[in-house]
């Protein structure tokens, strides 16, 4: 019997996903870490903490099951996309690394739309933003001198665990796309791009496929978990790239929605138009096969955020029933979800978070069911804003993270984006996607054999005709109002 692993590598945790060649996923383990924030707009971790959390819970996971020493036959990889790992001629980590989710690039994403933003669209496919790889390369050249004069290779987190595991430098095409110095159809660093700003190709990682073989586990890192066997690494990819794996089985039909702190519309496409630019659009890990991709910033965490400040103690059993007592558009009052300002369509951060249309007849459920109306409105413009052609169009979508524990949210998703939302029996994400990638890479079986192995549907739940078309009338205000709010804080 063949063991394989599926790790990813999130921004607060990595988690290890352990399965068997017949499609039973045996057990999980993960460790946590943190994130250095030493002033506004900052978010960065140190790439050795990552090392540690997988030496944890790998070797926690090895002690449950002794048996994958002997086992093992190959490990994939999944990870936060985006974030800059620099290091030196040695090999070591030069500095902290700058994660996604920072945010002080805004004069380096400036200077590229006034200087590249056209060729960025034209062959990156995407637009400069604050979390994407390239502007945080811009602003160490300028504000840490040394840093970037002492560094040999730049690369993503999860390719730095496969350098720790395999001594091998390199990447692949899902999370090389999110660095906006990437050519989508040729799979090449951008020639142009890294000479226009002084960055040498011999610093960028060897670019390899997603299912292709990294090495092996390195003699001294095999030792120290007492492995037997020589197991296989594999590249895997970016988180969304597969999270989309472990959860779509047809992608001609099924579209994906995470909706978690943040949330995610995914959708797989080769096609792209003059709406470019108004999502991502990145290679998957499923070869010549790439994604369009949108992301609302405050997604479950808008709920999050209403109970810790206005509900602390209930729980979010007690706020959903609640929310059931109001009405379909909650009599009347709209949440715009703008905590953070907004990602996808806008990439607008001066956008806010509103209650409109606030009278006294509102009680507290019209609060909470607004919100979660809200959310669902947010993740269906974005979704409206792919302007998918009729046969990309998706009638259903899978969704995971945190909201599949509550049937009322899922149902007003339903309705919402007028499609089915099919619920798996295992929600582990970008992880599984990695493990499908695993076994993929070492077995002949092909992707929808391996993931109808390891996920099954849980339950379905389908729109109501008549709460459509009164969902699809709130929707038009929902969007009236956001568009309103983007132009006047443009």
């Amino acid at each position: 019997m063949s063991y394989y692993v599926g790790v990813d590598l999130g921004t607060g945790s990595i988690k290890i996903v352990l399965a068997d060649e017949s499609g039973e996923i045996l057990g999980k383990e993960s460790s946590d870490f943190s994130i250095i924030s030493s002033q506004a707009n900052y978010s960065e971790q140190n790439p050795e903490e990552w090392i540690k959390g997988f030496e944890q819970a790998f070797t926690r996971l090895l002690a449950k099951f002794p048996e994958t020493s002997k086992c093992l036959k190959a490990i994939s990889f999944s990870g936060q996309m985006h974030s800059l790992v620099l290091l030196d001629k040695n090999g070591m980590p030069i500095r902290s690394a700058i994660l996604w989710n920072d945010t002080r690039t805004t004069e380096q994403v400036e200077k590229l739309k006034a200087e590249v933003g056209q060729r960025l669209l034209d062959v990156e496919k995407n637009i400069p933003l604050e979390g994407f790889t390239l502007p945080k390369i811009l602003w160490v050249m300028k504000n840490d001198r040394v840093s970037w004069a002492n560094t040999w290779k730049f690369m993503m987190p999860k390719d730095y665990l496969i350098y720790y595991l395999t001594g091998r430098i390199c990447t692949e095409r899902s999370d090389a796309s999110g660095t906006i110095i990437y050519d989508i159809e040729n799979h090449s660093w951008d020639a142009r791009l890294l000479e226009m700003y002084g960055i040498k190709k011999d610093q960028c990682p060897e670019i390899l496929k997603s299912t292709e073989i990294a090495g092996v586990f390195q003699g001294k890192v095999k030792e120290k978990f007492g492995l037997s066997n020589d197991v296989q690494v594999i590249m895997g990819g970016a988180d969304n790239a597969c999270g989309a794996l472990g959860v779509i089985d047809d992608k001609e039909t099924q579209g994906m929605l995470s909706v978690g702190t943040s949330g995610v519309v995914l959708c797989y496409s080769n096609r792209t138009d003059e709406s470019i630019g108004n999502y991502h659009y990145f290679n998957s890990v499923i070869e010549n096969q790439n994604y369009k991709m949108g992301v609302t910033l405050s997604a479950a965490y808008s709920l999050e955020w209403y109970k810790e400040n206005f509900s602390t103690t209930e729980d979010f059993s007690e706020l959903t029933n609640q929310a059931m007592n109001s009405t379909i558009g909650s009599n009347g009052m709209l949440f715009l979800p703008y905590l953070f300002g907004e990602r996808s369509p806008y990439y607008n951060s001066n956008m806010s978070a509103e209650f409109i249309g606030i009278k006294s007849i509102h009680k507290k459920g019209d609060f909470i069911r607004s919100i979660m109306e809200g959310v669902a409105f947010s993740l269906r413009n974005v979704y409206e804003r792919m302007k998918l052609i009729n046969s990309d169009k998706k009638n259903k979508f899978r969704i995971t993270g945190g909201v599949v524990n509550n049937s009322f949210w899922l149902q007003i998703f339903a309705n919402v984006f007028n499609a089915e939302i099919e619920v798996l029996e295992t929600d582990e994400g970008p992880a599984l996607g990695a493990l499908i990638c695993a076994v993929y890479s070492t077995t002949d079986k092909d992707y929808n054999e391996i993931w109808s192995k390891f996920n099954q549907v849980r339950k379905i739940y389908k729109p109501q005709k008549e709460t459509v078309q009164m969902y699809d009338s709130c929707f038009e205000k929902f969007k009236r109002i956001s568009n309103e709010m983007n132009y006047e804080g443009s």
